[in-house]
């Protein structure tokens, strides 16, 4: 017995040692929020780490909800041909505040009645039918931000949002991320103040120009939400490991995407009434440039490859100067006012816009046959979502054709323009 005392002894005694040598040379990695890797035990962290946004995961999408704008940061969406061929109804679903969002964050239903803005869905309810549930769930005000409604929302929106989902056409998993941005204008400085060099002027190697953010607010103090300058999404068809889910042979003038390869495009639209005859390529931006702006980097997984992306952006260039130049004059320069945080990118294989107009522009006044633009350097095991069909959106009445089905984005917040008390919106036919 006494040997077994003394043995007990001594294995306390190693494992204690061992313990100690264990959590001083091998001390567990700290828990890390966010890429920068802020430590959780940091003292400065004693009581908390700040929140100021929430991710919320549901059936069809996942969501990252901003406190501070009280709108949705980005919503990601798997789109497949079963999940928008089923039987879900919208007429059977409502808009909800998320349950797990802190009240004193969260949009409100009240806050859309009146404001002249749509609830827009970012993920469409018309793309997750396969079950009422997923359906209910793009409801969610996790999904919602406030769109301008007749000729947005309702209209041009909705088109492109049934050109992302006929995407599925072509490649059996298509991947969307879909969100707000809050687009600065640039103004002239005053010249007086930019010639003695002030603060901003040329002198200090600044501009002798400012940039103004100014945007609308719904709802009250102090639970207000912002309303967008704009709405971007970002687009990728996967046909890697398709197995016969892409339906075939795609309809309409698509053009299927060589097995293997992953379309991607980047598009970014004002916030605001769009003519119908806007050619979608004239949306297409850069996704290096989106991602500046957005501050988020979409599909690092597998755009993080410097050869894809610079092959992607050369293209989007291009897609974005071929669809420039169908515009009026005006029209470019509305469009340049609006996009002047998103430049034209200074590539050899942008299509020189006003050189290519200006024929057309002298006679008559309208715009020029748009240019060939250019395809995606092969061997990049990327292609531009423009190459399937050219970036042709839908009809204007593609709803009525048998081809809408279901619904899913406006929802009605209020609907006409701006500050209006119109009537609210009819459902939409995405």
């Amino acid at each position: 017995m006494r040997n077994l005392f003394f043995g007990f002894g001594a294995g306390v005694a190693v494992g204690a040692g061992g313990c100690y040598v264990y959590l001083t040379l091998v001390k567990p990695e700290p828990r890390r929020v966010g890429r920068g890797g802020v430590e959780l035990d940091h003292p400065a962290l004693k009581h908390g780490v700040p929140e100021t946004d929430i991710i919320r995961v549901y059936d069809g999408y996942v969501a990252a909800y901003d406190y501070r704008t009280r709108n949705p940061k980005w919503v990601a969406e798997h789109i497949t041909p079963a999940s928008w061929s089923g039987e879900a109804n919208r007429e059977r679903s409502d808009f909800f505040p998320d349950p797990e969002v802190d009240p004193r964050f969260s949009a409100k239903l009240s806050d859309y009645r009146g404001s002249g803005y749509d609830r827009g869905h970012m993920a469409p309810a018309a793309n997750h039918k396969d079950s009422q549930k997923a359906m209910d769930q793009t409801f969610s005000l996790v999904n919602i931000s406030p769109q301008a409604g007749k000729g947005f929302n309702r209209d041009y929106w909705a088109r492109f949002e049934r050109f992302v989902k006929e995407l599925t056409d072509v490649a059996g998993n298509v991947y969307v991320i879909t969100g707000p941005l809050w687009l600065p204008t640039q103004q002239q400085a005053d010249d007086a103040a930019a010639a003695a060099g002030g603060a901003g002027g040329a002198a200090n190697g600044g501009s002798s120009s400012k940039w103004t953010l100014t945007h609308d607010w719904i709802g009250k103090p102090p639970g207000l939400v912002a309303v967008p300058t704009h709405y971007y999404k970002v687009v990728l068809a996967d046909t890697r490991g398709d197995s016969g889910d892409a339906k075939q042979p795609p309809r309409g003038n698509k053009q299927p995407l060589p097995r293997g390869t992953v379309g991607v495009g980047a598009f970014v639209m004002p916030n605001a009434p769009i003519d119908p005859r806007t050619p979608l390529s004239a949306y297409v931006v850069p996704l290096e440039d989106l991602e500046q702006v957005a501050g988020t980097s979409f599909f690092p997984e597998l755009l993080g490859d410097a050869r894809r992306r610079e092959a992607a952006d050369v293209a989007a260039a291009g897609w974005r100067a071929a669809g420039m130049s169908q515009l009026k004059p005006f029209e470019r320069l509305t469009m340049k006012q609006a996009f002047a945080a998103l430049p034209p990118p200074a590539s050899s294989m942008t299509i020189d816009v006003e050189a290519s107009t200006t024929s057309a522009s002298s006679s008559a006044g309208s715009a020029a046959q748009a240019p060939k633009p250019p395809k995606t350097p092969v061997g990049s095991g990327v292609a531009h979502i423009c190459e399937v069909n050219a970036c042709r959106l839908p009809p204007t009445d593609f709803f009525q054709r048998g081809s809408g089905g279901g619904g899913g984005g406006s929802g009605g917040g209020g609907g006409g323009s701006r500050g209006s008390s119109a009537p609210s919106s009819p459902r939409s036919p995405r």
